[in-house]
């Protein structure tokens, strides 16, 4: 028993790991702006880390390591001023949507995966961005600017979208298809 639990929380932590491993992809395409596997990642820990803290904690662990390496190492001279509250309010959009994959994904199938896609999607983008109004310079403090803000990001939205349905299908496809063939990943 005892092995089968770790036979499966060291298969999910790997797909995240590797999930964050992917991200540096974009670096290749910088036409790939927030088409990532960084939203899969956080549906993927709600849905199926059973202790919740492991939900929250290892998606936020590699999303944390894969942005010191990409920040560090790759866009250091595209985002100088790479700041901590942009930062911020990707983390805790992230971990809103990890609660979006809890709550939607206690069973997984096509339809609550399709549901929880769009609505962790649309969590990230209207919380991300509040916080780029709110802590920037770009767009003035004011109704306009705060419509201006979202609507120059809406090109990011279909990214993010598309992203996440595309590595939703890898990742959960991936471990389903591994529970589904390994009676030691099921839970008993």
């Amino acid at each position: 028993m005892k092995n089968s639990i770790n036979l499966r929380f060291g298969l999910l932590v790997g797909i995240v790991l590797l999930a964050a491993g992917s991200r540096f992809l974009a670096v290749l395409s910088p036409s790939m702006s927030n088409f990532s596997p960084v939203g899969t990642m956080a549906l993927f820990g709600g849905a199926y880390f059973t202790k919740k803290y492991w939900a929250f904690a290892v998606p936020m662990l590699a999303l944390w390591l894969s942005n010191l390496v990409l920040n560090n190492v790759f866009y250091k001279q595209w985002y100088p001023t790479f700041s901590f509250g942009f930062e911020t309010a990707v983390f805790i959009s992230f971990a809103l949507v990890v609660a979006v994959g809890i709550v939607f994904l206690k069973k997984v199938n096509l339809t609550n995966l399709l549901l929880a896609n769009l609505l962790g999607t649309l969590v990230f983008f209207i919380v991300s961005n509040f916080f780029v109004w709110t802590g920037g310079t770009m767009y003035p403090q004011t109704t306009e600017g705060l419509v201006s803000c979202y609507t120059m990001a809406l090109p990011f939205l279909k990214n993010t979208l598309v992203s996440n349905l595309l590595f939703s299908a890898i990742m959960f496809g991936a471990f389903e298809y591994a529970t589904a063939n390994n009676k030691a990943l099921q839970l008993q």
